[in-house]
């Protein structure tokens, strides 16, 4: 296996590790630390004929993150109408906030 196939594997590994994390600021965090991380590696380690590879498999993990996006807000939406669903007598009652 050569060098970008074990980095392309290694991301694989963290993008599963990212999937579990919970807080959005520790999920942004990571995310913008594997970003450097693929930066820094295209600039020090890709030479310019794997460029093509490179610029090939963020492409794929894009649409990767993309169709997570696209789940997440799916749930969101399937969640959002099972509560617009629910009879009036099963909602609990509004409550004005206080001033």
């Amino acid at each position: 296996m050569d060098k970008f196939e074990e980095f392309g594997k290694r991301i694989d590994e963290e993008f599963a590790r990212i999937k579990r994390i919970k807080n959005f600021k520790d999920f942004g965090k990571r995310v913008d630390e594997e970003l450097a991380r693929v930066k820094s590696f295209v600039k020090e380690e890709v030479a310019p004929e794997t460029e093509k590879r490179t610029v090939q498999f963020l492409r794929e993990v894009s649409e990767k993150l993309s169709e997570a996006a696209a789940w997440i807000e799916a749930r969101n939406a399937a969640r959002n109408a099972q509560n617009d669903q629910r009879p009036p007598d099963a909602q609990p009652p509004w409550t004005p906030p206080s001033s």
